[in-house]
């Protein structure tokens, strides 16, 4: 295997005493928290006053716990990596509020300030601070478990984009943490090539970061913007009574300052279609965002290959993760087919095709 090379990451970023590679590379390298349930009750008690049982939530590189609070109250606690910067954090939390501020409707958890006023505590083990916070609990069902029609793929889109109209305009000095899940620094993922063993796939894998290299000048001249960079199915809950309503977009621990077009372009590569015409699937979504906030020209023409770029950063980051964390290796890749089988897909797909088919869908916005 090749030796990552960190300097690909050398992006100016005011991080205090540690480089953005050393960050990028302890946020892939080092193992997620592992507090034990006595741990988490005591601390939730300790620090908000919540006597509660605990279950553990999935996750890839933080510690989350459903709090079953004794009033009959429900909590999100994250514990977060050890390698994640406090700034990040606060980042986060600020983020979180001003969406609360600007858009009080809008469903999304609530940071829950503990008994001392503060919307983070730390928790230490082996010599590592671990900060931790307490979230409003979003109830209902995640949508990855339940069927998804063309009309709600619309609201999604819609939904995607009144978020950032409420992130529009806020800033932090964390807005911009080091992450290769952050598609502006999609170019530093060739180092992780030598992790995807089938030639076949490798060869194509170079072939879409080829690409976005080639289009990566056009995309820095689009308007940027704080995104949320991960609407999933797994990110969005459902209503349990009623199964077409949305009850909230949850996980801003992605959340970053980049092109706005890209925070569309990672959503709509979570609905792309299965078989032969993948594209279809995030059509409604392009149709629902673009009727709460107009795509440009360049946005709809750079698109396909950032839903491309997204499918391969899932691929290469990890594959990468699989080979250090191998006890993880189901969460890490249940994507990998899917996203082998999209990206075969819209290989297919000439670049004039799919603006016509984009531009097609906004007209129905």
């Amino acid at each position: 295997m090749g030796v990552i090379n960190w300097a690909q990451f050398n992006y100016s970023i005011a991080m205090k005493k540690e480089s953005s590679q050393t960050i990028i590379q302890k946020m892939l390298t080092t193992t997620p928290p592992a507090f034990s349930a006595e741990d988490v009750m005591r601390a939730a008690f300790n620090n908000y006053g919540i006597r509660a049982q605990t279950r553990p939530l999935v996750s890839e590189r933080d510690q989350n716990f459903l709090l079953d609070a004794d009033d009959g109250k429900r909590y999100t606690l994250k514990i977060s990596n050890s390698a994640e910067q406090l700034q990040v954090i606060d980042f986060q939390n600020k983020a979180l509020l001003h969406v609360a501020n600007q858009d009080p409707s809008f469903p999304l958890p609530r940071v829950i300030p503990g008994l001392n006023g503060q919307r983070h505590f730390n928790l230490e083990s082996g010599g590592k601070t671990h900060f931790v916070r307490v979230f409003s609990w979003v109830e209902g069902r995640i949508l990855d478990e339940l069927p998804a029609d063309a009309a709600l793929t619309n609201r999604l889109g819609g939904l995607l984009a009144r978020l950032g109209l409420a992130l529009k305009g806020f800033d932090h000095p964390g807005s911009n943490p080091p992450s290769l899940w952050d598609m502006k620094r999609a170019a530093g993922l060739a180092d992780l090539l030598d992790y995807i063993e089938e030639p076949g796939l490798r060869r194509l894998v170079s072939r879409t970061l080829d690409r976005f290299v080639k289009l990566k000048p056009e995309l820095d001249t689009l308007r940027t913007q704080v995104i949320h960079n991960d609407m999933s199915r797994g990110n969005v809950v459902m209503d349990k009574t009623q199964s077409d309503q949305i009850s909230g977009i949850i996980d801003f621990g992605d959340m970053t300052r980049s092109p706005l077009i890209i925070d569309l372009a990672v959503a709509a590569a979570y609905q792309l279609s299965d078989g032969d015409d993948p594209l279809s699937g995030a059509l409604p979504m392009i149709t629902g965002y673009h009727a709460i906030r107009p795509l440009q020209n360049l946005e709809m023409v750079l698109l396909t290959d950032l839903i491309r770029t997204r499918l391969i950063t899932s691929l290469l980051v990890n594959s990468y993760r699989v080979t250090l964390f191998p006890e993880n290796r189901e969460y890490l890749m249940i994507s990998r087919k899917p996203a082998i089988n999209f990206l075969t897909g819209l290989e297919r797909l000439s670049t004039d095709d799919a603006l016509e088919r984009i531009e097609t869908a906004c007209t129905f916005a």
